[in-house]
């Protein structure tokens, strides 16, 4: 038998939850739940060796099999996938932070894996429900969420690349960070609707929850202008 004792202490004396999370700018979801599970697989990972580049390639593997499975009606297991894609967006930064291997590049890729996992999952939901939605306005709607996405998360790179900080959206928007400000809890929406939309048989669940968020995220970026702005005048002081 193999004596795992060491290997468990060695996890239990590593920096964990809430130590490695982002309170600043981890959406309410995220910073509650997503990183308590997230925190423990990043202490094993770490400890087997794992780089931070890898937890990224598994993170944007997750995407894909999710964006696949919502295209060929998988709901179930597509949302198992979106939500394992959600933890491993996590557990790359914080296996950097616990290596000590936070580079540039790495949070680079990151970023990038999560917009473009965003991304293809909205690919994946306009394709799969296309022919579920007997409404003209369906693409419409996912183009003008699509906008309203990109918009809100370039305003937050933005702020980073300008002040060299990251956007304190949980502290600043609550309101918001429980709805839409964070791809973390827009992804718990939609997989939650989705869910829904499996055991009641309604696509427009689907169809008015996405339909909310787009107009939330358009006032939530107005709202994000003018704090920026108040931000910056505090600053300047």
């Amino acid at each position: 038998m193999i004596d795992t004792t060491p290997l468990a202490n060695t996890v239990k004396a590593l920096p964990h939850y809430p130590d490695l999370a982002k309170p600043e700018s981890d959406g309410v979801y995220c910073y509650h739940i997503q990183r308590r599970i997230s925190c423990i697989i990043s202490g094993y990972c770490h400890t087997r060796g794992m780089s931070p580049n890898t937890a990224t390639l598994i993170d944007a593997c997750f995407a894909v099999f999710a964006a696949v499975a919502l295209y060929f009606q998988s709901f179930i297991l597509a949302v198992l996938f979106i939500q394992m894609f959600g933890i491993w967006s996590c557990v790359d930064g914080e296996l950097a932070r616990l290596s000590r291997k936070t580079s540039t590049l790495g949070d680079f890729y990151d970023t990038m894996t999560d917009r473009a996992g965003e991304l293809i999952f909205v690919a994946g939901i306009l394709f799969s429900f296309d022919e579920i939605l007997s409404t003209p306005l369906w693409q419409p709607l996912l183009f003008a969420y699509i906008g309203a996405i990109f918009l809100i998360t370039n305003s937050s790179e933005k702020y980073r690349s300008a002040y060299q900080s990251n956007y304190p959206k949980r502290r600043v928007e609550p309101l918001f960070s429980w709805f839409c400000a964070g791809s973390d809890i827009r992804l718990l929406h939609l997989s939650i609707a989705i869910v829904w939309f499996v055991a009641s048989g309604n696509p427009f669940i689907l169809f008015w929850l996405i339909a909310l968020m787009t107009l939330a995220l358009y006032i939530n970026f107005l709202f994000r202008l003018w704090k920026v702005f108040r931000i910056d005048q505090s600053i300047s002081r």
